[in-house]
């Protein structure tokens, strides 16, 4: 069996300073780290090319720079570890030539989150096996659509029954003047396959009502994504939510409605993050006695305002969780974020403090769904 072929990782950027310290740039993550090291550790980076085998730097640097075999391997082990060099991964069974170049760039963005660059390419391929299914395929719904197939998901499932109107051209990412009047699911569909006409994508034409069997639906997909408005987002989400927490889903509430425009939205992963039911019992108790004034517009249904760069950052922090999630880049357990909100005129993000709730009588210990 031939020996590893190291390489410094595409995302490393390395400078040397005072002849004595070695300043790393982990230029994806932005973060910086420094090494003292000696002259002959330099020479050592100098002949990684990703052409050498491990045996063949410990060879070269024996007999160029008398260092010993178990010293450059030592030093080679503490350079993989601190993600600054990666064995080539020469398994071309994961992904085809093509897909590794169509994702070369996420993949290298994938793989610093990782010791090995085939890490990276594991991850590109578990985004591409994923199968998802949205509800509501309106502004950031739709966004969220483009954004997951220009990642590379290859499995689509789009839930909406609205069709394309005029003012969708301020809003909808999708919109085309000639598919005004044609469903959401077809224009979306269309764009979607003008990205990558090798993904699946499966349409459902249906409005949700509380009749609606939507279970089957969920067990047959990996993820969950719900912006379906309509009757209520709240209504919606509770439904979707309470089924994909009996089943084990993770799912996400994408933010950008009503009066919540650029919400972050929040991801739930059952038992693990606040579901549905605890946000709610949240708002009724952080809003308890509180009433709406009575608004002087009466009919105010077209009047919630909208614009395309804030449905399109909530679609966007959406999609970076979801991403992160599916490919498996961090902890979700650690790292989830809770719903926050962009305001427009500062751009300040603020986090709402809710925490999972164990009392919930959806997930938590004594939970009503199993």
């Amino acid at each position: 069996m031939n020996t590893p072929i190291y390489k410094i990782k595409d995302s490393v950027d390395l400078f040397v300073s005072d002849n004595k310290y070695l300043m790393v740039y982990y230029m994806n993550t932005r973060r910086r780290k420094s090494f003292k090291i000696n002259e002959w550790t330099m020479h050592l980076l100098e002949i990684i090319d990703g052409e050498k085998t491990l045996d063949e730097l410990k060879k070269m640097m024996q007999e160029k720079f008398n260092v010993a075999a178990e010293n450059t391997e030592a030093v080679i082990e503490q350079l993989e570890t601190n993600k600054i060099i990666t064995p080539r991964c020469i398994d071309d069974s994961i992904l085809s030539e093509y897909d590794r170049k169509r994702y070369d760039r996420q993949i290298n963005y994938f793989a610093e989150f990782f010791s090995r660059e085939e890490e990276g390419m594991l991850a590109q391929k578990k985004l591409m096996d994923s199968k998802i299914i949205i509800f509501g395929c309106g502004a950031v719904g739709g966004d969220i659509a483009i954004e997951l197939a220009m990642a590379g998901v290859q499995h689509i499932t789009l839930f909406d029954f609205d069709k394309v109107e005029v003012s969708d051209a301020s809003r909808h990412m999708y919109f085309k003047d000639e598919m005004v009047g044609y469903p959401k699911i077809e224009a979306l569909a269309q764009q979607i396959h003008e990205i990558d006409n090798r993904i699946a994508i499966r349409i459902i034409h249906k409005s949700m009502k509380p009749d609606s069997n939507i279970e089957r639906l969920i067990i047959e997909h990996d993820f969950v994504v719900n912006t379906l408005d309509e009757p209520y987002i709240g209504y919606t989400s509770s439904k979707i939510s309470r089924i994909c927490v009996k089943h084990n889903t993770a799912h996400y509430i994408a933010g950008g409605f009503d009066a919540h425009l650029a919400s972050t939205g929040e991801m739930i992963i059952p038992y693990v993050t606040p579901c549905v039911e605890c946000y709610a019992g949240y708002f009724k108790k952080t809003l308890a006695g509180w009433k709406p004034k009575k608004h002087p517009v009466v009919k105010r249904y077209r009047e919630i305002g909208g614009l395309s760069s804030m449905t399109l950052f909530s679609a966007s922090f959406a999609c970076i969780e979801i991403i992160k999630y599916l490919a498996g880049l961090v902890n979700m357990n650690e790292s989830f974020k809770v719903r926050g909100e962009l305001l427009f005129s500062t751009l300040k993000l603020t986090y709402i403090n809710v925490k999972k709730n164990p009392d919930c009588p959806i997930c938590g210990e004594r939970g009503a769904i199993k």
